[in-house]
């Protein structure tokens, strides 16, 4: 760039600086706002999916997802966890310990192979039908109510109305199972 405005050679150089700082400026102030639209971009995408067993849009987007989606979500869940015989108990706990977070892996891994244990033994069976999900996204928990009914040896041991809590967090769009648990009946001590 040669800039010839001025007679003397020094103000033209200094002309011509001038002129490179504020493009450069310019370029800098461009790639600021380029790069704060992309993040907001990012962080506001949204993915709908419908697949064939559902009826309606679900929507998972950055932390959130729809009311849908995790209703969904927590059929399948309680699914694995509440609907079980001896045959295929343990291959359900081993699916649904995909979805649990990687902190409370070892703890839930135990649990749910124990109790795997306890119905080969047992001869158990088990199902659960759900009644009402209520989301509380601010606490991020699903409630569940239901009735669960276990048979042991083709005779009825257990047909109670439960409630089941189901805490739940987002990583980049994938439903994490922080923890599954009973909600213990008005008049039981809370467990640890």
């Amino acid at each position: 760039m040669n800039l010839d405005i001025f007679l003397q050679k020094s103000s033209n150089i200094f002309a011509e600086n001038r002129l490179l700082k504020f493009v450069v400026v310019a370029l800098g102030i461009a790639v600021v706002i380029n790069t704060a639209g992309l993040f907001r971009a990012l962080n506001s995408q949204r993915v709908i999916l419908v697949p064939p067993t559902i009826n309606s849009k679900i929507s998972v987007s950055g932390d959130k997802a729809s009311d849908e989606y995790l209703k969904e979500f927590t059929r399948y869940i309680l699914s694995l966890a509440l609907t079980y015989n001896p045959v295929n108990a343990r291959s359900q706990f081993s699916e649904l310990l995909a979805v649990y977070d990687p902190a409370e892996f070892q703890s839930s891994r135990k649990e749910l192979y124990e109790l795997a244990d306890k119905i080969e033994n047992t001869k158990a069976s088990s199902a659960f039908y759900i009644h009402a999900i209520n989301n509380d996204s601010e606490k991020r928990r699903l409630e569940v109510t239901g009735t669960k009914k276990i048979y042991m040896v083709d005779q009825k041991a257990e047909d109670a109305l439960k409630v089941y809590i189901i805490e739940y967090r987002f990583d980049n769009g994938k439903f994490i199972l922080v923890r599954l648990y009973e909600k213990p009946a008005l008049g039981e001590k809370k467990g640890a």
